[in-house]
């Protein structure tokens, strides 16, 4: 089974639909959405493995964290 996380993607969904990359993400950002504490790290600290078992589409990801990709 897969794992899903709608808030999640929901947050990565706004961020890449607005063109925003980022090597993390600010407490700002995060601000009234509904996340679990592991979400929230990840997201803080751009953990891209993590936000991956989390069940963040692997797609969002790369858009929003491409900083932290290599070319």
């Amino acid at each position: 089974m897969i794992n899903v996380s709608y808030p999640l993607n929901k947050i990565l969904t706004a961020l890449a639909k607005a063109h925003v990359t980022r090597d993390r993400l600010s407490d700002a950002e995060l601000a009234g959405h509904d996340l679990g504490e592991a979400e929230k790290t990840a997201l803080l600290t751009g953990d891209i493995r993590r936000l991956y078992d989390l069940g963040a589409n692997p797609y969002l990801i790369r858009r929003v964290f491409r900083p932290r990709f290599p070319i």
